[in-house]
């Protein structure tokens, strides 16, 4: 079949593109998604994201390449594989970036995407009743509500974040983001709010706009330097077909997804595509690598009381937390990955926050996310806003069924580990602030053996995860910088007829949990696309 624009991935920044490109009916758009629909409970139920991260009806499980650095773990890397991508299974938290990470993306050379030039398209995205009028959107597709979930321990630890100094923020998406705060969700009551339910699900309807689900791309159709269509397969491996693209083809498949896809079709890194038997149509030394990640470290401590996570998960609790969530769009199963939120700096000379640490009601099984300890627990996350280290993804075989090599190289630079080190110390602070007293027992990860810097930094390598904020693989430059494959108007340089709009395309990492961003990204890409098929020019 023949459209005017086929976008691959249905995720944040797909569902987002073919819902907004099809708001012209002059224009035919066909949208692949490699997995299937979002319906299942473990996507729509908000605290439904600790099972289904790991679950390959909705996930990837990818594997991260094992890297000395981390003590030679291969640490699990979960993608959405699902319509919503990523967004449908993610901890829910909505965390604008920094206007110094959109600054600095201008400074770099991508004029017109600083924070001014793309605070409208963060306003337009959400719908959110708190924060400055001139700083928040109302009416957005995106609803964002802040977490209500809001236990004893939960009110303890946000008064003890005013005890070690911090200072409460009352909204943390404002462009001054320091502070303590209330998560943000992406939640409308009992739901989890994804791109696919705000922006796609409501166009699907609309003639003009076809969804493939559980359609795995082969690769890129290419005619000459021009790419023409996409070649994918239903997920027997049987059937193959080619959807054809008259004005272009737009890759939404991640961070990861993205680079697979274009090294897959002979675009990346030349010496590389060449060693796996894949003719080279571009040597585009950039195409998954500056890849970046936040690296995270999860701290536990034994609570004394009941009222956590641990207890709630199952038995009578359980039934009472179902009632709440199903009456009042209340209680533990509204909950997400953290439901306070602190931005701190390490050191007073930086102008803005550069550490990000979050508190949950509960603790997990070490080694066993998603799987609660049996007795009552509380957990902190922390990691580094903007790491230095950088790292890459790629293809590791020319078949398109094999699962790239990612190696995000984490904690490659001194900053990186000093700045780790401090949130860890930071968390221990936090816990142990007087507001904690009558609810701490004693630390249990790292616990009381880890107290030097070298011991905290040894506990990181052998502990620490990802956070689920891959970027950069194919990221956004000036003119002139082999490394940048993408131009500034989202275009892969030496291929026409072809973009990438996902976080891959990200200049760097920003001081937030990605969604967000990726959310304004696919805004301002949508503009940029739509304009140009209104004046008949091709992608």
């Amino acid at each position: 079949m023949e459209f005017d624009y086929v976008i691959v991935g249905a995720g944040t920044a797909g569902s987002i593109l073919a819902a907004r490109l099809s708001e012209n009916p002059a224009l035919r758009i066909c949208l692949i998604e490699a997995g299937g629909m979002d319906r299942h409970p473990y996507v729509r139920i908000p605290a439904g994201y600790a099972r289904a991260v790991y679950d390959p009806r909705f996930s990837w499980c990818y594997k991260t390449a094992p890297d000395p650095a981390t003590n030679n773990r291969a640490i699990d890397y979960p993608r959405g594989r699902v319509v919503g991508g990523s967004n449908s299974i993610n901890g829910l938290m909505w965390v604008r970036p920094q206007a110094e990470d959109l600054d600095r993306w201008a400074q770099k050379g991508c004029r017109g995407w600083s924070f001014s030039d793309m605070l409208p398209y963060l306003r337009r995205s959400e719908s959110y009743d708190g924060g400055r009028e001139e700083m928040r959107g109302r009416t957005g597709p995106m609803r964002i509500e802040d977490a209500t979930d809001r236990s004893p321990i939960l009110l303890a630890a946000y008064q003890a974040a005013k005890e070690i100094g911090l200072r409460e923020n009352p909204d943390t998406n404002d462009p001054d983001q320091e502070g303590f705060s209330w998560t943000q969700q992406m939640r409308q009551g009992r739901f989890r709010v994804t791109s696919a339910r705000t922006y796609l699900h409501p166009a699907l309807s609309r003639p003009n706009l076809m969804l493939v689900t559980r359609a795995h791309v082969r690769r890129l159709v290419l005619e000459g330097r021009r790419a023409t269509g996409v070649e994918y397969e239903i997920e027997d491996g049987i059937a193959r077909f080619t959807a054809r693209a008259r004005r272009g083809v737009i890759l939404s498949a991640g961070a990861i997804g993205s680079p697979q896809i274009l090294q897959l079709s002979g675009i990346g890194p030349g010496e590389h595509l060449h060693g796996l038997g894949i003719p080279v149509l571009l040597d585009a030394p950039g195409v998954g690598r500056n890849f970046q990640d936040h690296y995270m470290v999860r701290m536990s401590w034994r609570v004394k009381r009941r009222g956590t996570a641990n207890e709630k998960s199952h038995g009578l609790a359980l039934m009472w937390e179902l009632a709440k969530w199903a009456v009042a769009g209340r209680g533990l199963l509204t909950a997400g990955a953290g439901m306070i939120v602190v931005h701190a700096r390490s050191r007073p000379e930086l102008a803005t926050p550069d550490i990000q640490s979050v508190v949950a009601p509960g603790s997990w099984q070490e080694g066993k996310f998603g799987l609660l300890e049996h007795e009552p627990g509380l957990s902190t996350a922390v990691w580094q806003h903007r790491p230095e280290s950088t790292g890459d993804v790629l293809i590791a075989s020319a078949d398109h069924r094999a699962a790239p090599a990612i190696r995000p190289g984490y904690l490659s630079t001194r900053t990186d580990q000093d700045t780790i080190v401090w949130g860890m110390k930071m968390c221990r602070r936090w816990m142990g602030a007087p507001a904690m007293a009558p609810f701490i027992a004693h630390e249990t990860l790292p616990g009381p053996r880890v107290n030097t810097d070298a011991e905290f930094l040894a506990d990181a390598r052998a502990r620490g995860n990802t956070v689920y904020h891959p970027c950069s693989s194919v990221r956004m430059g000036p003119e002139g910088d082999r490394m940048s494959p993408v131009d500034l108007s989202l275009r892969l340089r030496g291929i026409e007829g072809l973009r990438v709009v996902d976080a891959s395309v990200m200049p760097d990492m920003v001081s937030a949990n990605i969604n967000a961003t990726v959310v304004m990204i696919a805004e301002r890409a949508a503009e940029i696309i739509a304009a140009e098929a209104r004046a008949g020019l091709a992608a």
